[in-house]
């Protein structure tokens, strides 16, 4: 009995020993022994696209105050909706316009802890696909004094077809690439693994560019107003602004295991 146990612990030293001996050496040994017989090549596919940003959301400040809250909310109340049945006369969409809860701000006087005045304040929110519909926005900011207009977002509405247009074309991009490797070195390629290394969104050189201009032309009207400048002008007062450029950019990694033509 003893002479067995003796020899399996032998044998058990002499698996362990060669089993160590195997397994030493750095990652790229270690990747050989497991895989001996695949060497692994990464191709990077690139593509962009360029769109027009075809969505505008415009938002507008309804501001009416008077003597007495119920007079001023029914002020705006009237005045929001001169400004929604304009807007839908020239062919905006009623589910278009959004309007935000109100809020009220009692003006006080000097003296006294009574109200002067009730102002209300409430935010529109539209939204327009041409500058057609802009120009009548900013046309009602010229006949009410009580609107002004606040800030105006640009969107591409096609966004996710663009995205996955331009990860389909990046990934072609690699796949061309691997046929051109294969027939040019006489291999064949098997794919293993692909991961998206960047996909982006954005304007254009160009468009960024008119955007800095346009913040560069505030910023100088600013400086040449006298002392008596509204500081709330570059709310009030609209920005030449446009539907411009933006490009879509995607990179992808496609993994491939290199098999030897016999």
């Amino acid at each position: 009995m003893t002479k067995l146990i003796s020899a399996v612990c032998l044998v058990c030293t002499l698996f362990s020993q060669v089993s160590a001996t195997e397994l030493k050496g750095n990652p790229e040994d270690l990747r050989k022994f497991l895989h001996p017989n695949e060497n692994i090549v990464s191709l990077m596919g690139e593509a962009k696209e360029t769109a027009y940003s075809d969505k505008a959301v415009i938002n507008l400040i309804i501001t009416t105050e008077e003597d007495k809250l119920a007079d001023a909310l029914q002020k705006n109340t009237k005045l929001r909706g001169l400004i929604v049945s304009s807007l839908t006369s020239k062919g905006i969409k009623n589910e278009n316009i959004n309007t935000s809860k109100f809020s009220t701000s009692p003006q006080f006087g000097w003296f006294g802890d009574s109200p002067d005045s009730y102002e209300i304040v409430n935010r529109m929110s539209i939204a327009i696909f041409d500058e057609k519909q802009l120009v009548e926005i900013a046309k009602l900011s010229d006949i009410y004094k009580e609107l002004e207009l606040s800030t105006t977002t640009y969107e591409h509405t096609k966004k996710k077809e663009y995205t996955l247009k331009v990860k389909q074309e990046a990934l072609n991009d690699a796949l061309k690439q691997k046929a051109f490797y294969e027939k040019s070195l006489g291999i064949t390629l098997i794919t293993q693994n692909f991961r998206d290394a960047s996909l982006g969104y954005g304007a254009t050189r160009g468009a960024d560019q008119l955007n800095r201009r346009v913040v560069v032309t505030a910023s100088r009207v600013k400086r040449n107003k006298s002392l008596s400048y509204d500081e709330s002008f570059a709310q009030s007062e609209p920005q030449p602004q446009s539907f411009d450029e933006v490009e879509y950019k995607a990179t992808i990694y496609v993994d491939f295991v290199v098999v030897a033509k016999e």
